[in-house]
């Protein structure tokens, strides 16, 4: 599940001249330093090499196929790095690794814009759009830290000129991506990250992990159920059932703007309040009595779900 990487491995008296084995290479000197930059291609890969460092970043996937449609498990992950090792002869395994998007395309039933509308907020992380086809969850930074991404992977193939494999030209493809950038050893709590990590069980048991529990961390917009009226006994069912359907009609960002109103007039001198109302209205909208999750969002769940099955 394995897609593009960030990897980062110091130069020494050992290290070859790598511009005899880049596609395109140049050489940029800075006219201050005297310091002699080269920069180049492979297979897809940026590759850049300057006196005090190798940096190399792009899909890993493409060193093996012919796009990155499919990603790298554990096992191919480390035939990558192996080819990506020959290719430079260079020994590439102890790279530390400093971004990685983790990830899958998925085959739906439907536009994968219909899935997108069903994905609400999540906790501690910020939601927007980058288009009408795509939708991210990221912390704060430039580049964020952690970023959580859905997007339709044929229209970004079109956008992008890039080629669709034959079985897949009919298919609604979502893709579901997991981005980490800069320290990970501390967002993942392990002692190193380096290119041979990324082929050990635990750790992409551990990633499979954080892939799953992001994913289901976002609220789901819910349907309102057709016989809910039979359930109604008291007069609190009756006003939660009334605010259930308000909420699931006009959908969560609702919530998200009326809380924002709020803050802007400042109404609550506690900061917390704002999320506990939320808490409150978030737990009303998803009341099981009221609501119940669609074809679409259980068709979404169960994929994301047997993506541990692949480890």
């Amino acid at each position: 599940m394995y897609d593009k990487v960030k990897l980062w491995l110091p130069k020494s008296s050992t290290t070859p001249d790598i511009s005899q084995f880049l596609d395109n290479a140049k050489e940029q000197t800075n006219l201050t330093t005297g310091e002699v930059c080269t920069f180049g291609g492979l297979n897809g890969l940026k590759v850049t090499a300057n006196m005090g460092y190798l940096s190399i970043i792009g899909s890993l996937s493409k060193l093996l196929y012919p796009n990155n449609i499919y990603p790298l498990d554990r096992h191919t992950t480390s035939q990558a790095i192996e080819k990506l090792s020959d290719t430079l002869h260079l020994d590439m395994s102890h790279a530390r690794v400093v971004g990685l998007e983790f990830g899958c395309c998925f085959a739906m039933k439907h536009p994968i814009n219909m899935y997108l509308h069903r994905l609400g907020e999540m906790p501690k992380l910020s939601k927007g759009y980058f288009n009408d086809h795509s939708l991210y969850y990221q912390s704060k930074g430039n580049p964020p830290a952690k970023a959580f991404v859905f997007y339709d992977k044929k229209a970004e193939a079109k956008e992008k000129k890039m080629e669709i494999p034959t079985g897949f030209r009919d298919a609604n493809l979502l893709k579901y991506e997991m981005r980490l950038n800069g320290k990970l050893s501390r967002q993942l709590k392990v002692p190193e990250v380096i290119a041979s990590t990324l082929s050990e069980m635990d750790f992409y048991r551990l990633l499979v992990k954080r892939y799953q529990d992001g994913y289901f961390a976002i609220t789901k917009l819910k349907q309102v159920k057709t016989n809910v009226m039979s359930k109604i006994r008291t007069v609190s069912d009756a006003r939660d059932v009334f605010f259930a359907r308000l909420i699931n009609q006009g959908g969560e960002t609702q919530i998200a703007d009326f809380l924002e109103e709020l803050k802007l007039e400042k109404v609550f001198n506690d900061r917390k309040s704002y999320t506990r109302l939320k808490d409150r209205l978030l737990e009303v909208a998803a009341k099981a009595s009221v609501t119940t999750s669609d074809e679409l969002t259980k068709e979404l769940d169960d994929a994301i779900k047997n993506v541990g099955a692949y480890v």
